[in-house]
């Protein structure tokens, strides 16, 4: 029941704060890609649909503006992370494919190196909304557990443009 609440309130939250976005076409529905990432990680709880549905609205814009320290903070969780984690290499955030969340994995294997991301981070954070911080929120200790989280989030262009084939030739 507690899905459902956060679900609803979720979709109200994206569907009311982006004025900017493009609508959706009519066969796509946010609350259909909240409910597959739902299937596809069930240990996600409420707070990691909100999170999704923020990342979506905001992309990297709460994050850094600083790519010293951007970069600073990739090598940080570089050397605390393990050689595998619960995650895609890359997907693209819900509705729109706005952004795309890159996993670190992909540094830490040396397919991106963390001034590529880096890079790709600083700018797609160019122009966006500053949202209020008080409403940033981590992923749940049960989304942590089960899928060991370490992405960043690109801008869908820039990652097609710049990331995607340098992973796609690795492959």
């Amino acid at each position: 029941m507690k899905h459902i609440v956060t679900l609803s309130l979720a979709v109200l939250l994206l569907t009311a704060c982006r004025p900017t976005v493009p609508a959706l076409s009519p066969d796509e529905s946010c609350a259909d890609a909240l409910m597959a990432y739902a299937a596809d990680y069930p240990a996600a709880e409420p707070q990691d649909l909100y999170k999704l549905v923020f990342q979506d609205l905001y992309g990297p814009g709460h994050l850094l503006t600083d790519s010293a320290a951007c970069a600073y903070y990739i090598n940080d969780e570089l050397a605390s992370m393990a050689d595998s984690n619960g995650l895609p290499d890359y997907s693209y955030t819900l509705c729109d494919n706005r952004f795309v969340r890159v996993n670190l994995l992909l540094v830490q294997k040396g397919v991106l190196s963390v001034e590529q991301l880096t890079s790709a981070v600083m700018r797609s954070a160019q122009g966006l909304p500053q949202p209020d911080h008080r409403f940033v929120m981590s992923h749940s200790a049960a989304f942590k557990a089960a899928y060991d989280p370490h992405y960043r989030i690109v801008r869908s262009d820039i990652f097609e443009q710049e990331l995607l084939p340098l992973i796609q030739s690795a492959q």
